[in-house]
């Protein structure tokens, strides 16, 4: 069973994280669509597992309100209007509740939210999972990068 609006398991994932990636840069590595895909294996394991935390992030990649805010504020105007042109989606009028059952709009916020990091997305799968870990979970966040990259070497 899939949670967080995903009809398609981890294939739906890949799929979208292609076309976010497509709208948002796929990163000088060419590996964002992997981070965003990974991102959602370590937050909610490809969306089969329901977190019921009150609080908790929203979503297939568990997105916090306050990054969620502060993506809002810092996102670059030629990227929020290349998401109006290419999906019709303006992310000043996105609500945080909406992320919760769509992850279109988890994922663009998920790609957002690292588009603010200065450091280049890594290629190698353990280095992304460092990366996750300092930038997306935070020293303070529950998640390892043994979680990682335990839920991320499973297949769903």
């Amino acid at each position: 069973m899939y949670y967080y609006g995903l009809i398609g398991g981890k294939y739906h994932l890949e799929e979208i994280a292609f076309k976010v990636c497509d709208i948002l840069g796929n990163g000088s590595n060419n590996v964002a669509h992997k981070l965003l895909v990974e991102t959602a294996g370590a937050e909610t394991h490809f969306g089969t597992y329901k977190d019921s935390t009150l609080g908790a992030g929203m979503g297939i990649t568990q997105f916090d309100h306050l990054p969620f805010e502060d993506v809002k504020a810092r996102t670059r105007m030629h990227h929020k209007k290349a998401l109006i042109k290419s999906m019709d989606i303006d992310i000043d009028l996105v609500q945080w509740e909406e992320l919760r059952y769509n992850p279109l709009l988890a994922m663009i916020f998920t790609r957002l939210k690292y588009k603010l990091v200065p450091e280049e997305i890594p290629e190698l799968l353990e280095d992304r999972a460092k990366y996750w870990k300092k930038y997306y979970n935070t020293e303070a966040g529950k998640g390892s990068v043994e979680h990682y990259l335990r839920n991320n070497s499973t297949s769903v």
